[in-house]
């Protein structure tokens, strides 16, 4: 069966820098790494869709995939081909939207080439407290698989909306420029773990595989408590789940694509083995999807 894949996949992480760097550019630095990874060139890209949430200034307008498309020089002119650029949005698991989006135009033959990126930065001057997370960017390059079964399997996404008010991101306009006010409820947790629940069974059903065929669980890196629950919750062994929360704490949008970054890097994912990427967000919504590498 064919399937959509992870072409190339390029991270930004914070450094010691003189000046602290804006979403921006941790979106175009993780884009620049993509494409140096990738066997394709930027004009080969067609879609490219921004998930990062939190921006410089708390800018909402217009599209940063936009200004993300100019700096990596993407079919910027008039001539030739054509990108189509745009946000989504949909918190934690907005990377999760965006790959399934791509995949559903690729398989449709509508596109053979596209790009997801997100980025997180608190850009306040004097953060509240509570609304602090780690500065960094992500980026995807997708295509159709040359080799069949390999890539993503079916997507899954689990909202319980009477749980929305246990995570809300603000930007509270009392204060000039404005400030972002997190809120993360005690019980945030728990409602992650649920739907982690029921977001796994269905897409390991979906895909017609069980807990022995999965080699790894990639999952947010929300908390050191989440991860040490999340085994029991979805019903596999603690080694079988990645936990990087020594070293990568939570960053929101682009937390599984960081982690799955880390997990590549230590060689437990060759060709041929199997993971099950799980993202938790606002919503509360948790999306689950297969992958064959």
């Amino acid at each position: 069966m064919r399937r959509c894949r992870i072409e190339s996949l390029g991270v930004s992480l914070p450094r010691r820098r003189l000046f602290r760097w804006g979403s921006l550019q941790h979106a175009v630095e993780a884009g620049d790494r993509c494409l140096a990874a990738s066997r394709y060139k930027p004009s080969d890209v067609r879609v490219l869709v921004n998930a990062g949430v939190h921006r410089d200034e708390h800018v909402c307008e217009p599209a940063i995939a936009c200004y993300v498309q100019n700096a990596l020089g993407i079919n910027v002119d008039f001539h030739g081909r054509r990108t189509l650029a745009f946000d989504l949005l949909n918190g934690g698991v907005g990377m999760f939207n965006a790959a399934h989006l791509l995949t559903a135009q690729m398989l449709a033959g509508e596109i053979q080439v596209g790009m997801v990126v997100a980025s997180e930065v608190n850009s306040d001057r004097r953060p509240d407290p509570e609304s602090t997370f780690v500065p960094s960017g992500a980026a995807l390059l997708l295509d159709l698989s040359p080799r069949n079964g390999a890539g993503f399997g079916t997507f899954v996404f689990e909202t319980r909306e009477e749980n929305a008010d246990l995570y809300t991101s603000v930007v509270c306009l009392k204060e000039p420029r404005g400030r972002l006010l997190l809120r993360r409820r005690a019980e945030l947790e728990d409602a992650y773990l649920a739907g982690a629940a029921a977001a796994v069974s269905e897409a390991l059903s979906r895909d017609g595989l069980g807990p022995a065929d999965i080699d790894l669980v990639v999952p947010a890196q929300v908390s050191p408590s989440f991860l040490a629950r999340l085994p029991g919750a979805i019903g596999f062994p603690a080694d079988k789940v990645a936990d990087f929360t020594a070293t990568l704490p939570d960053t929101l949008t682009t937390s599984v694509f960081l982690a799955l970054d880390l997990a590549r890097a230590a060689g437990t994912l060759a060709p041929g083995k199997r993971a099950l990427l799980l993202a938790c967000g606002s919503g509360v919504t948790v999306a689950a999807v297969t992958y064959r590498f």
